[in-house]
């Protein structure tokens, strides 16, 4: 019973639709003896009968429409096996799974999320926005096809290819007294009270590294959880802050606030598109890594430099 033969299953199919060995054997291109030893070594495995020959004519017995039903759904379940399957080898359908730290996923991956669901729309995406710490856990247990963040993960084997720049920079309110003055020393800084982002941040990491290299106290007015609370506490005069220049356009445009010109600023890093080296990519998860890698190629060729694969 547990080791049912599907070709003998599919030969019952055929008998019980048409309740007739002679109708079955021409269906399948078989003899009918062919067809009739498939039955008897099906209902030997089954230990019933399902059929009865009652006169000339061909009745299945209760076994038998049982086991019809039950195969219908066998096959509808094959049938739907083999879609899924068929469906996986084409980049146009299925899953897309991406993590993104908190700034690229919110002012750069939307927008070529959209451009890639426009070439595959059948494509299901989610699109996790978390800051690095989340995304290290996501890709080391393997609930991601592929992140976009800074620092690279060096707790497991993943690819890495470069994907944007990300200038960081200083800003503060228009009144603040470093607001249009240039090449303001570093160490003026030691007196400016911080916006930071969260631990585990890696914009705040990376505040900290230059001032700890510095040997400069890094003082904090507030920790916040997001961008906007950032942008929005630096132009009430709450502190001055380092953000990512792609989140602060309309900031600067609307003169909201402005940024400042220090020394050692800005910080340049870079974001980059990793998954785990050992990951099978699906299809539709291949695609999309070749079109923001291509999209890097056109986009940023001349403004950063291609750094080849890297595996940590």
């Amino acid at each position: 019973m547990r080791n049912i033969n599907l070709h003998q299953l599919a030969t019952f199919q055929v008998v019980a639709k048409y309740c007739s060995y002679v109708r079955a054997a021409e269906k399948l291109h078989f003899s009918q003896p062919a067809v009739s030893a498939q039955i008897h070594q099906l209902e030997e495995s089954m230990g019933v009968k399902l059929f009865d020959r009652i006169g000339r004519r061909t009745h299945l017995t209760r076994a038998g429409e049982e086991l019809y039903r039950y195969s219908n759904k066998i096959f509808a379940l094959i049938d739907e096996t083999l879609e899924t399957m068929e469906a996986l080898r084409s980049p146009h359908n299925g899953r897309l799974s991406v993590g993104a730290d908190t700034t690229v996923g919110t002012y750069v991956i939307p927008n070529l999320l959209g451009k890639f669901h426009h070439l595959y729309p059948n494509v299901e995406i989610t699109l996790e926005v978390v800051n690095r710490n989340y995304l290290v856990d996501a890709i080391i247990n393997n609930q991601l096809d592929m992140a976009i963040m800074g620092k690279v993960p060096t707790e497991v084997p993943v690819f890495v290819a470069p994907f944007a720049p990300n200038e960081l920079v200083l800003i503060a309110a228009p009144t603040h007294r470093l607001a249009g003055c240039t090449r303001v020393p570093f160490a003026e800084l030691a007196r400016e009270h911080f916006l930071m982002r969260e631990v585990g941040s890696g914009t705040r990491a990376a505040l900290e590294e230059v001032f700890q290299n510095a040997g400069l106290p890094l003082l904090v007015s507030m920790q916040v959880g997001n961008n906007s609370a950032i942008k929005q506490g630096v132009a009430a005069g709450l502190g001055i802050a380092l953000i990512s220049r792609v989140a602060i356009d309309i900031e600067l445009e609307t003169k909201r606030m402005v940024m400042l010109d220090v020394e050692g600023f800005p910080l340049m890093r870079q974001w980059r598109l990793v998954h785990l080296k050992e990951k099978n990519l699906s299809a539709t998860a291949y695609a999309f890594k070749n079109f923001l890698l291509e999209h890097v190629e056109r986009k940023w060729q001349g403004e950063l430099s291609i750094e080849p694969e890297i595996s940590a």
